[in-house]
C-alpha cells in the first residue's frame, strides 16, 4: 500500500531527473567518428615516429633479401686457361701439362649451413618490426582520440566562460546603473564588480587551456588543426 500511494512521487522524480539530464550541457554533438578518423588517418600519415616504424619495416624487407643472396657466397668459381695443346711432362711422365681452360666450384660449407638460419632470423625480425607498428599505431589512435576528446571539452568550457562573463556583465552594467542613481548599494555593487573581474580571469585561463589542448592535438598531426576536413 506504501508502494502504491508513493508510485505517483515516484514517477513524477523520474520525469524530473530525465529532464535535467537532457538539459544539462553536452560535447557529444561535437564529436564526429568521422573527423576523428580523419586525424587519426593525418597522424599516421604525417608523425614523424610513424616514419621511423615504416623505415624499420623497409630495412627488415633489405635485409631478408641480402641473406637470401647471400648463398652465392658460398659458391666459389675459379678457372686456368692456357693456350695451345696439352704435352707430356719429361720429368714425371704420369703428369701432363694441361692447355686450354680449366675451371671449378668450391662450396663454403659452413655457409651453406647457416644461410637458412639467417633468412629465417631476418623474417622474424619483419615479423616484429609489424607487429611493434601496428602496436605504435593502435597507441597513436588512442592518444589522438584522448587529446581531441580535452580539445572539445576545452572548447565547451571556453563557451561556458564567455557565456557565463556575458551575464556577469550584464548583471553588473544593471547595478552599476542602480547604484549610479542610488538605488543599490556598494555592497552589492562591489561584490558584482568582483564576481565580473573572476569571470574575465575565468575567461582568459579558458582560452589559455584551449590554446594548450589544440597545440597538444597538432603536436600528433604534424599541421594545423584546421587543415584537417
Amino acid at each position: 500500500m506504501v508502494l502504491k500511494r508513493n508510485f505517483p512521487i515516484l514517477v513524477l522524480l523520474v520525469l524530473m531527473f530525465s529532464k535535467v539530464c537532457f538539459a544539462q550541457e553536452t560535447i557529444i554533438p561535437d564529436l564526429s567518428s568521422k573527423y576523428i578518423n580523419k586525424l587519426i588517418d593525418t597522424a599516421k600519415k604525417h608523425y614523424p615516429k610513424v616514419k621511423t616504424y615504416r623505415n624499420r619495416i623497409e630495412i627488415a624487407k633489405d635485409v631478408i633479401a641480402t641473406s637470401k643472396a647471400a648463398i652465392f657466397n658460398s659458391l666459389t668459381v675459379s678457372y686456368v686457361y692456357q693456350p695451345g695443346e696439352a704435352t707430356v711432362n719429361p720429368v714425371n711422365p704420369s703428369s701432363s701439362y694441361f692447355k686450354g681452360l680449366q675451371a671449378g666450384v668450391f662450396f663454403n660449407i659452413g655457409s651453406l649451413i647457416s644461410q637458412p638460419s639467417q633468412v629465417r632470423q631476418a623474417k622474424e625480425q619483419l615479423l616484429i618490426a609489424n607487429e611493434e607498428q601496428e602496436d605504435y599505431l593502435l597507441t597513436l589512435s588512442t592518444e589522438v582520440k584522448k587529446r581531441y576528446y580535452v580539445y572539445v571539452e576545452r572548447v565547451a568550457e571556453l563557451k561556458l566562460q564567455i557565456n557565463a562573463l556575458q551575464d556577469s556583465q550584464n548583471s553588473y552594467n544593471d547595478i552599476k546603473y542602480k547604484f549610479e542613481k542610488g538605488e543599490e548599494s556598494f555592497e552589492n555593487f562591489n561584490k558584482l564588480q568582483s564576481d565580473l573581474n573572476n569571470h574575465k580571469s575565468s575567461k582568459i585561463q579558458a582560452e589559455a587551456n584551449l590554446f594548450l589542448a589544440k597545440a597538444d592535438v597538432e603536436e600528433l598531426l604534424g599541421i594545423k588543426l584546421e587543415s584537417v576536413k
